[in-house]
């Protein structure tokens, strides 16, 4: 099922995070803006891609997912400059979990990736958002090891939705 638009969306969320780890690394240098641009161009494409897949699930899901990852997109443009301020952080991480929500409900009610890894995502929300709160209140900085803990959960499981994408597709039921 849309083996082609499961490989597509596995590769964007690579490339996200393969842009967006040194792109944030590197803030505030051109390569820097470079690569967290390519994220941002990236997350922008996400829902494009995997869009007809939720549609059939859920109209308002897919637009729901798309709005949140396009608000996210847009948010991380500041960083792009040089400037990550923390209420620009703790916004795109809202989005950023409002999109994992959705998207990870929708996969894991059609069952079109193994109940696990949707599971994950859901459950690995919460960490995220607690980080993005402990920012806003500036209990933790952007580069705090902290915050690096509680992100973790939910890029790994991003990862790992990405393999299995790239790898089988999504599941028809």
């Amino acid at each position: 099922m849309d083996i082609g638009l499961a490989r597509l969306t596995g590769t964007l969320f690579i490339t996200a995070t393969l842009a967006g780890v040194p792109g944030a690394a590197l803030l505030g240098t051109t390569a820097g803006a470079a690569l967290l641009l390519l994220m941002a161009a990236a997350i922008a494409m996400i829902p494009a891609a995997v869009f007809p897949v939720l549609r059939r699930h859920g109209e308002a899901a897919a637009a729901g997912y798309l709005a949140a990852r396009v608000l996210e997109a847009v948010l991380l443009l500041p960083a792009v400059g040089g400037r990550q301020e923390d209420w620009t952080y703790a916004g795109g991480s809202l989005f950023f979990c409002l999109s994992a929500l959705i998207l990870n409900t929708v996969l894991y009610r059609a069952r079109l990736v193994p109940r696990w890894i949707s599971g994950w995502g859901l459950l690995a929300v919460a960490p995220y958002l607690t980080g993005a709160a402990l920012v806003m209140c500036g209990v933790l900085g952007t580069s705090s090891p902290a915050l690096f803990a509680l992100v973790v959960p939910l890029a790994v499981n991003e990862m790992a939705l990405a393999a299995r994408l790239l790898a089988k597709g999504y599941t028809s039921v």
